[in-house]
């Protein structure tokens, strides 16, 4: 299994994508959580540890020097190109080449449901994080309209469905997230993103120019729903959780 992911994430970066305009809508508002949470970081001269950096678009919040790391080279090629600044590791989040207590903050956004052994990983992210570190970690949300149309889709078809076809895409609830998280930290914030319905698919979506201006008018009920209903964000959970010390 991880060559087989090594293997698709460094042909899937290599790849020139166009991202459309909604997509890009939903990833600028996940963006704006995961700043919102690590503002009081950006302010203080602390370290800040970045698990699956991508193709870039989560390295433009940081203005000052972050470690991001990849399982894939050309994402981290990618990103560096972009983002000189930062130091940049090619890295498996199951084995981490870090010395323990070595950073305030780890974020992990869009990577932990591609992550077999996503225990292993959590406790990784345990152990480099200094006394009172904070994890950030969002990931897609099965109680939400892409979770059901998901599950529709694939008792339709008979056959399992991941995002952009990727090799492992296992995505969580809350409580689910919550269950795999508590042995090693403690919740203490919650926001859900994202609550609008699934567009389509490919040569099947509605038109960005049908549906982008009305995404776009209603972005700060999108905002509200994030704080009352976390739990039921469309796509996305974002988790802000202290490390517990045993």
């Amino acid at each position: 299994m991880f060559k087989q992911q090594k293997d698709f994430y460094e042909k899937f970066y290599l790849d020139q994508k166009i991202i459309n305009k909604v997509e890009d809508l939903k990833q600028t508002l996940r963006l704006k959580v995961i700043n919102e949470f690590i503002l009081k970081y950006k302010n203080l001269n602390r370290k800040i540890l970045v698990v699956g950096c991508g193709a870039g678009k989560d390295a433009s919040i940081f203005k000052k020097k972050v470690f991001m790391l990849d399982l894939a080279f050309n994402a981290v090629k990618i990103t560096k190109e972009k983002f000189p600044k930062n130091i940049y590791l090619v890295a498996d989040a199951t084995h981490l080449p870090f010395k323990d207590k070595s950073f305030d903050c780890v974020v992990c956004s869009e990577v932990i449901e591609h992550i077999p052994d996503s225990q292993k990983a959590i406790n990784e992210f345990h152990r480099v994080l200094r006394s009172r570190g904070e994890l950030i970690i969002t990931t897609p949300n099965w109680i939400s309209w892409y979770g059901v149309a998901r599950k529709i889709a694939e008792f339709i078809l008979r056959r399992p469905i991941t995002s952009a076809n990727q090799p492992f895409d296992n995505w969580y609830t809350f409580k689910t997230l919550q269950k795999q998280l508590r042995l090693n930290f403690r919740i203490v914030e919650v926001r859900g993103v994202w609550y609008y319905p699934p567009t389509g698919k490919g040569c099947f979506r509605l038109p960005d120019f049908l549906i982008f201006p009305i995404f776009k008018l209603f972005q700060p009920l999108d905002y509200f729903l994030g704080k009352t209903f976390p739990s039921f964000g469309s796509h996305i959970i974002a988790v802000r959780c202290i490390k517990k010390e045993f």
